[in-house]
């Protein structure tokens, strides 16, 4: 009984630790961890067994969350999350809840926030809890949970958050931008909705031309491009800003790494990948966001290791 409770929840558990964690492997250790205080569990003393895992799993996550950061320090360039790809069967796709909260815009923003901050948002965002179940989680007070919530949609949202405003939170005051504007701002916009083949159909076109000014006619002007190679493969080091910068950048990487690669999109669950491949082996993944100005923001995942989930 206890193990059919946990298989069933395992889709559940493994998608809100990937959101915490953005890793397949350290998502795979964490729920090997929560199973493993789960066997030696008696359930029939819990209220709750599918709030208990999640919450176990999370206090795992926010463990991890703390040496990650750490660990990050030493890696070459930049760091993306792995792409998700959905490695469950079809049949349990309903219990990942959301989707879209897993798409690759997403995962990088919560990668600005501090481990508690996030995990406040996904619990609050995904699983719908509110403060006093966060703030077990937490190990703390729903006012700290509420201001750490609050914090963190200012964060996502690309506002200062001072403490008159976190103030304001605590004792339930309304304050300058509340937590329901901030439910409906860029922290949310950042999800978008999951470009399909059709969406991606253009910027395929204007990167197969290999023109810079046709690629550049789809980009936002302040388009940022970020890439992942690991130390493993080229790639950009820094961030590139900007509608010249990213399209020159792929007028140049076509010539040299894609014109004789064969290509294909992936539609995934949480969103769709343009694949680069030579031999079957795919070697370059990219992803992107919009907004109504155009593509706002371009993932270039090269790092072979990340790379596995669509070989």
């Amino acid at each position: 009984m206890s193990t059919a409770i946990f298989e069933q929840q395992r889709p559940r558990l493994f998608a809100l630790a990937f959101r915490l964690l953005g890793s397949y492997a350290d998502a795979e250790d964490a729920v090997q961890d929560v199973w493993l205080r789960w066997s030696k569990t008696d359930i029939t003393s819990l209220n709750d067994p599918t709030g208990w895992l999640v919450r176990v799993c999370s206090n795992l996550c926010l463990d991890v969350l703390k040496s990650a950061r750490r660990r990050r320090e030493n890696y070459v360039g930049q760091w993306l999350p792995e792409p998700w790809v959905n490695p469950f069967s079809r049949e349990n796709e309903d219990r990942l809840i959301d989707q879209d909260h897993l798409s690759q815009a997403y995962l990088v923003m919560l990668e600005a926030l501090t481990p508690q901050e996030r995990i406040a948002l996904v619990l609050h965002d995904v699983f719908d809890w509110d403060h006093t179940a966060i703030a077990d989680v937490l190990g703390n007070q729903p006012n700290n949970a509420r201001q750490i919530l609050f914090r963190a949609r200012r964060k996502m949202s690309g506002v200062t958050t001072s403490d008159d405003e976190l103030d304001a939170v605590a004792t339930d005051e309304t304050p300058d931008i509340s937590m329901e504007a901030l439910s409906h701002s860029n922290a949310n916009s950042m999800r978008g909705k999951r470009l399909t083949r059709d969406d991606l159909a253009g910027f395929v076109e204007a990167l197969q031309s290999g023109r810079a000014d046709r690629i550049a006619a789809l980009l936002a002007p302040g388009v940022t491009l970020q890439g992942d190679g690991g130390g493993k493969a080229s790639v950009n080091i820094n961030v590139l800003f900007g509608a010249d910068h990213v399209a020159r950048f792929f007028e140049g990487v076509w010539r040299k790494n894609f014109v004789n690669a064969d290509m294909h999109i992936y539609e995934g669950d949480a969103e769709s990948w343009v694949l680069f491949s030579v031999d079957g082996v795919v070697h370059t993944a990219i992803t992107i966001s919009r907004s109504d100005d155009g593509i706002e923001r371009v993932f270039v995942h090269r790092n072979p290791d990340k790379l596995a989930v669509f070989n």
